[in-house]
């Protein structure tokens, strides 16, 4: 076998610790944690805030704060973010303000979706061989007009039509709401056997698609997200491949 040279030898080493450098920043989890996961933002408040939190008690933290629309391109306007860039000390917490600006032009029918973008910059390291990486977390900013009223504890799930197709193995979902609804799982019968379904969320008066193990189903619970990212399982009796919803 061919034996390598010194200098060979040095230039994989190094290949092998750099490749281990850049693999073990990819592992770490987010220092700078939001309070929540999603934000309803009522027409009737000036603004709303959320906290951040920098979890790591050694390093410091800048963020940078923006806004999205729904195609995901960052936007000035109706909302803006204060501030757009700040730091945050270890173990500390700051508070970023949401505005809405005078020239707010949304619908007045149903929600508008936004996004909230917090990128944390860690500090530059003296680390040999190694790879920063700018973590970011994304959250959903729902828009809620004063025209969409909601009670307290409402289970909006329980306004979806749901409707089995047997030929394709199907379930037809379709929100007749205002709001969006976000399925994120599917269970089945009495037993609650979980059916692999992608995460959907399903924009006011529209549908959506999931696909089915079984069509002989006499019951399915609809996994969904609430205002304050929680997970709520909305029971449906299914009869003649149309399904139900049962309130509590």
């Amino acid at each position: 076998m061919q034996s390598l040279s010194l200098s060979t030898t040095r230039g994989l080493f190094n290949r092998l610790g750099l490749i281990a450098g850049l693999c073990v920043p990819l592992l770490a989890n987010a220092a700078v944690v939001p309070d929540r996961t999603r934000i309803v933002f009522e027409e009737s408040a000036p603004s709303v805030s959320v906290t951040l939190s920098n979890k790591n008690a050694q390093l410091p933290f800048v963020v940078q704060s923006w806004i999205e629309n729904e195609a995901g391109q960052k936007v000035t306007t109706p909302f803006m973010v204060l501030p757009p860039l700040q730091r945050i000390e270890p173990s500390e917490s700051s508070v970023l303000r949401i505005v809405k600006l005078p020239e707010l032009a949304l619908p007045k029918d149903r929600e508008s979706v936004f996004y909230l973008n917090v990128r944390e910059i860690p500090p530059k390291t003296q680390a040999v061989n190694s790879m920063q990486i700018a973590l970011q977390s994304k959250i959903k900013l729902f828009y809620r007009p004063a025209s969409v009223k909601r009670e307290r504890g409402e289970d909006l799930a329980l306004g979806l039509k749901l409707k089995i197709d047997p030929g394709s193995k199907q379930l037809l979902v379709d929100n007749p709401t205002p709001f969006h609804i976000t399925v994120v799982g599917l269970l089945a019968g009495e037993q609650k056997t979980r059916m692999p379904i992608d995460t959907i969320m399903i924009a006011p008066y529209a549908n959506a698609r999931f696909p089915l193990t079984s069509t002989a189903l006499t019951s399915l619970r609809v996994s969904n997200m609430n205002d304050f990212g929680g997970q709520t399982d909305t029971l449906f009796n299914c009869v003649a491949n149309v399904c139900t919803g049962v309130k509590p």
